[in-house]
């Protein structure tokens, strides 16, 4: 992973502002590549990471087990993990309602769940990934409509933050742009992500 993927993916971890206690039990729904699942694990003590796809890229660690499954109809008992996480893995999902349900389902008392959806409002990822890739991201509203289905009292932000390849030497620059334009309010409502944590 270069030092840019590796502040990105980091980047939009901590901006959730959750405080991992380091013995949770986490699923990774979406989990891609699983280089996630992979910076995930260093701050929980167990991580099972799920995609409806494998990837060549997978390999099972101590404490990280990968396996194919499907958001929408997740292969694990009530209250079995302590924290859920799923990143831009909503908006490939038929029902994304039903997938939510599945994360609230599987989440202990207690638990916390931290999803992420790149925001169709902002200017860059509509024209890359909306009008080019076609992937069809929610608005703001629409998230916030589907996540409050499934857990009614979680909180709700916005960050911005993109992976630039071979940025290396210029992303203390890019952290410091990307700190200032979440600092201004009217850009708020174009930051590339928006975000809920709530609690099971």
């Amino acid at each position: 992973m270069s030092s840019a993927e590796l502040r990105y993916r980091t980047r939009c971890i901590d901006k959730l502002g959750h405080a991992f206690r380091g013995d949770e039990v986490l699923l990774d729904v979406g989990c891609g590549d699983g280089g996630v699942a992979r910076l995930l694990r260093a701050r929980v003590a167990e991580v099972v990471a799920v995609d409806v796809e494998p990837s060549a890229a997978w390999a099972d660690a101590p404490g990280l087990a990968f396996r194919v499954a499907n958001g929408e109809e997740l292969p694990f008992g009530e209250a079995s993990f302590d924290v859920v996480h799923a990143k831009d893995a909503l908006h490939h999902m038929e029902r994304p309602d039903r997938a939510l349900a599945e994360l609230s389902r599987v989440l202990r008392p207690g638990g916390a769940a931290l999803i992420v959806e790149a925001n169709r409002a902002s200017p860059s990822f509509f024209v890359q990934m909306t009008l080019v890739r076609r992937h069809q991201h929610f608005t703001r509203r629409r998230f916030e409509n589907l996540v409050r289905g499934a857990f009614p009292l979680a909180s709700l932000g916005s960050f911005e933050a993109h992976f630039v390849p071979g940025a290396g030497r210029l992303l203390g620059v890019q952290g410091r742009i990307e700190d200032a334009l979440e600092r201004l309010r009217p850009f708020r409502p174009l930051l590339s992500y928006n975000f809920a944590v709530a609690r099971g």
